[in-house]
């Protein structure tokens, strides 16, 4: 019974170790949740900045090969060709693209979880609760006793002394 007890007591500390580690420890559960949410900011944030990206790349290749483009965004700066007149109409609202957001520098946050430490002392303690648990079911069974010292009696030739102290 006593190797029961004690195989027991280190398979639920063990168990519960691996049970923290594997859901709340370094590699864990948590932490791989916490690394997916950032990965999913990250992820968004990167297709609007490629979408971005894509706009201005457009914007530019019609500036260096199409020369109307360039036409229009020189009469936007108010130059005329030779033969042009340029004409302002104030009230109308202006087309015009605004400045393209870069957006902020986002950074990682650092991973929350429990140290293996942590993790190792909570599996003793609960090694230690479920050895101490069952050391005193078989204890209130009977199974396991304490040796009680008891006052012998001292027999000298027939006659019976009692030892005083």
């Amino acid at each position: 019974m006593k190797k029961f007890r004690l195989l027991s007591a280190v398979f639920a500390g063990t168990l519960f170790y691996t049970v923290i580690s594997v859901i709340a420890g370094r590699d864990g559960l948590w932490a791989l949740s916490q690394l997916e949410e950032q990965k999913r900011i990250l992820s968004t944030h990167a297709v609007e900045i490629e979408k971005t990206h894509g706009e201005l790349l457009l914007e530019k290749t019609a500036l260096q090969n199409d020369t109307d483009v360039i036409k229009s965004y020189a009469r936007k700066l108010g130059y005329v060709d030779r033969d042009e007149k340029l004409v302002k109409i104030i009230g109308l609202p202006s087309l015009e693209k605004g400045i393209f957001d870069a957006g902020t520098a986002i950074e990682h946050e650092k991973v929350r979880f429990i140290r293996e430490g942590i993790c190792k002392m909570l599996g003793l303690v609960i090694f230690a609760l479920v050895y101490l648990i069952l050391l005193l079911a078989d204890f209130s069974r009977g199974l396991i006793s304490f040796p009680v010292k008891s006052k012998k009696l001292a027999f000298s030739e027939g006659t019976i002394v009692y030892d005083l102290q």
